[in-house]
């Protein structure tokens, strides 16, 4: 792909992924945030593969957008009691985030331009032998209790869901 393709991409992901987002966060109903957190994990997904990280893209289909954003909205709809109220409400905190937001972004991007920009490639060409060799090997403790900790929340959700005169 020439350059200036690459760059219409990712300028064109960023918006959708920047657009998404704030949906998620300014959306009135939270089925909706979470379908909209999804799009914006596709879209993620997409910008590593235009960014040669195909592995990072495969995964962020296969466990974001596919197993994260399900589980959301699945979550979701066991735990909606049928009322037709809003469910993500706007409250009295809204100004000091976005104000924290916007502090946020002045200092990342105060941050960016500061520093330089390294040359060369950002990814290797084979990345998953390297991230294999390190997940099963140098970081397998940190790996079995997220797996652990993945695990009891997934319980917790069910148990949470189940409500008190359920079997």
């Amino acid at each position: 792909m020439s350059d200036l393709a690459s760059t219409i991409v990712f300028y064109v992901l960023a918006l959708i992924i920047i657009g998404t987002a704030l949906g998620v966060v300014t959306s009135k109903r939270l089925v909706h945030s979470a379908l909209l957190m999804t799009a914006c994990f596709v879209a993620v997904g997409i910008l590593y593969i235009s960014l040669d990280a195909d592995f990072l893209g495969a995964m962020q289909f296969m466990l974001y957008s596919g197993g994260v954003a399900i589980l959301i909205v699945m979550g979701v709809m066991l735990t909606h009691k049928g009322e037709n109220l809003p469910s993500n409400p706007v409250n009295s905190k809204s100004t000091r985030a976005g104000i924290v937001a916007a502090v946020f972004v002045v200092v990342m991007g105060a941050v960016i331009t500061m520093l330089p920009l390294p040359q060369g490639s950002f990814v290797s060409p084979d990345t998953v032998s390297g991230l294999a060799d390190m997940m099963l090997s140098t970081y397998i403790l940190p790996f079995e209790i997220a797996a652990v900790l993945l695990l009891s929340a997934l319980l917790g959700a069910i148990i949470l869901a189940k409500g008190d005169g359920e079997a």
